[in-house]
C-alpha cells in the first residue's frame, strides 16, 4: 500500500525538485518546468514535458516513477518528444528512479525512440 510519502505523484514531485536543482548548477538558462514558481514549458506535438532547459540547444526532460514508467501513456509522449528532439536537433531524457532505469530502456527500443535515460 502506498503512504503518502511514497505517492507516486510524491515521488515524481521530489524527482522534479531535484532535476529543476541540478539544471540550476549546470549552468543551463531559460529551465521551465512543471512545478510552482515556474513557467511550465509548451506543449511539443501535442505532450507536454515536465521539463525544459537551453545549454547549447534545447533539453527535453519526462519524468515517470516505478509504476508510471509502465503506462501506456509513455510511448505517446515519448513519441512526441524523441521525433521533436530529431527534427530540432535537441536532446530528449526519460528521468527514472534508479529501479526502472532497465525498463526504461527497454521500452525506449521496443518504440524506436532516440533518448537517454537519466536516473535520479
Amino acid at each position: 500500500m502506498l503512504t503518502p510519502s511514497t505517492s507516486p505523484s510524491r515521488t515524481q514531485d521530489r524527482m522534479l525538485d531535484n532535476l529543476v536543482r541540478s539544471l540550476g548548477k549546470s549552468d543551463f538558462s531559460d529551465v521551465k518546468a512543471r512545478m510552482d514558481g515556474l513557467t511550465p514549458p509548451d506543449p511539443i506535438y501535442g505532450s507536454r514535458p515536465d521539463v525544459t532547459a537551453w545549454k547549447d540547444r534545447e533539453y527535453i526532460f519526462d519524468l515517470e516513477t516505478d509504476v508510471s514508467v509502465k503506462g501506456a501513456h509513455c510511448g505517446i509522449k515519448w513519441r512526441d518528444f524523441g521525433c521533436y528532439a530529431r527534427d530540432f536537433d535537441a536532446r530528449f531524457f526519460v528521468v527514472v528512479p534508479e529501479a526502472s532505469a532497465l525498463i526504461a530502456r527497454i521500452r525506449l527500443a521496443l518504440l524506436g525512440i532516440e533518448a537517454e535515460v537519466l536516473t535520479i
